[in-house]
């Protein structure tokens, strides 16, 4: 699948099914995170944590859904990606690096047809509970500045609109 494929199929996934991803696809996956562009090149201020222990993905859920009480805000996933980071050389460049990181990992899953959601709740559910932090294994100084869910859809969800722009776009020539 070329970028530009990979980049109109991805959809953010909300419901998983149990079926859990292979190794190595799971590692394929983690690489493309790590050739993501990272500001300033400080690639050791970032730790990515690859969850599939179910009761701790199940804690991770239950620290997530206290914003939003009844909901499962990892819809299931049987893997969760946990990217770390410590305060970097750039003020808040962890939340770029987050997103770039993030999203190469989410195309890498797409080609594979492997199915993905960047999550934002489950930051805040780690982040707000110490005995999560410290069951990742998070180093002393780094904090969750992202998350995404990977796994395969428990059904099919509609196809959007691939071929439309979205967002608005104005040309400065």
């Amino acid at each position: 699948m070329n970028t530009l494929d990979a980049i109109k199929t991805r959809r953010s996934t909300r419901g998983f099914s149990d079926k859990q991803i292979s190794d190595a696809d799971l590692e394929a996956i983690l690489f493309a995170g790590g050739q993501a562009a990272v500001g300033g090149a400080d690639f050791k201020s970032l730790k990515l944590y690859a969850v599939q222990n179910p009761e701790l993905l199940q804690a991770i859920d239950a620290a997530s859904a206290k914003a939003r009480p009844g909901s499962h805000p990892l819809y299931g996933a049987p893997t969760l990606v946990v990217l770390a980071s410590k305060t970097s050389i750039l003020p808040n460049i962890e939340f770029t690096n987050a997103g770039c990181i993030i999203q190469n990992m989410m195309l890498a899953a797409t080609d594979l047809g492997i199915d993905s959601i960047y999550l934002w709740m489950s930051m805040f559910g780690i982040n707000n509970d110490p005995e999560l932090i410290s069951r990742l294994g998070f180093p002393e100084g780094f904090t969750c500045v992202g998350t995404m869910a990977l796994g395969y859809a428990a059904k099919d969800f509609p196809k959007l609109k691939a071929e439309e722009q979205r967002i608005e776009v104005t040309y400065i020539k």
